[in-house]
């Protein structure tokens, strides 16, 4: 059955949405990216707001330093974590300025130590992957990257380079090159918003399993949606208005009872703008939640969205 990964996503796959994510089951869920250089230096206090974890978490590492990655995976073995995730794949500026992230695969020989160090420091149960681009300025080949990561759990690959960001069309004949070269499960990833995306590019590629990223921003049920299109050709649950609208107010109260520490996160904001992204009348509601640092006037204002989408119903 092909496997469905949830990527680890600085500012969205927090504390609460995973929770949220997790009751859709998808088969392998991170927690935001982690620096090891932010571990080495965090406070314990800090590192229990870095690595809050729920059950089952599986969490991505980030940084060059090969004692640093193992102490630091070490540290969160010890936590209970059973899948840790080395990313050479982000794009982002300030990662790859300090050969982070994609830029790590501008030196092969490099993740072979850094992959090899890991392997002989982790538990034989502990799960080990990496995540990698189609390329990183000159260096294009990720084959020669997934060859060395037949040690690996998994690779995941995103197909597209460094250099395009997550602009242009995920190129899936690389994934497919990458699946065709090792004998490792490879996960794609690039693309995947809908159910229909996620079947055409396993059935092209042949890849063991997808990971959707952008896809999940404001859906979670893209997880089921994909399970059941797979299965039966068709979605059997089609999300309506209304439980975007629920879905927005449950991730409310879950954000204000497991966040007791502050007054308002306003990182429920943008959420709370990708559940209702579509719905008719949401403009004002959404502006109003976005001036907003009080959770009862957010709830509120969700209420007042879903009695109008509920008279609609009715009038209909």
């Amino acid at each position: 059955m092909t496997k469905i990964y949830i990527a680890p996503i600085a500012g969205v796959t927090d504390y609460t949405y995973r929770g949220i994510l997790k009751e859709f089951n998808p088969d392998m869920l991170f927690t935001e990216m982690v620096s090891i250089n932010a571990m080495e230096c965090a406070s314990e206090k800090t590192l229990k707001v870095i690595l809050r974890l729920r059950e089952g978490d599986s969490v991505q590492l980030f940084g060059k330093d090969i004692p640093k990655m193992v102490e630091s995976a070490k540290f969160v073995e010890r936590l209970g974590v059973k899948h840790i995730d080395i990313n050479s794949g982000c794009p982002m500026k300030k990662i790859t300025s300090n050969g982070y992230g994609s830029a790590l695969m501008a030196n092969p020989e490099h993740i072979k130590a850094m992959l090899s160090e890991l392997r002989s420091a982790l538990n034989d149960d502990t799960g080990l992957s990496i995540k990698i681009r189609a390329g990183y300025k000159e260096f294009k080949n990720p084959v020669e990257i997934a060859k060395i990561a037949v040690g690996c759990k998994h690779i995941t690959v995103h197909g597209r380079t460094r250099e395009q960001m997550y602009t242009g069309k995920a190129d899936w004949s690389i994934i497919k090159a990458v699946k065709e070269s090792v004998g490792i499960p490879v996960i794609g990833n690039g693309d995947i918003f809908t159910a229909e995306d996620a079947k055409e590019r396993i059935d092209y590629s042949g890849v063991d399993g997808i990971m959707l990223a952008r896809g999940i921003f404001g859906n979670p049920w893209l997880i089921r949606d994909i399970r059941e299109y797979l299965e039966y050709g068709k979605i059997l649950n089609p999300v309506t208005p209304l439980d975007r609208i629920n879905m927005a107010i449950e991730h409310t109260r879950r954000t204000q009872i497991e966040h007791p520490e502050r007054d308002f996160i306003f990182e429920l904001r943008k959420h709370i703008c990708w559940y209702l992204k579509g719905i008719r009348n949401s403009n004002p509601i959404k502006d109003k939640i976005n001036h907003t640092d009080k959770y009862e006037e957010v709830l509120e204002l969700l209420n007042i969205l879903k009695v109008g989408i509920e008279q609609e119903g009715v009038e209909e």
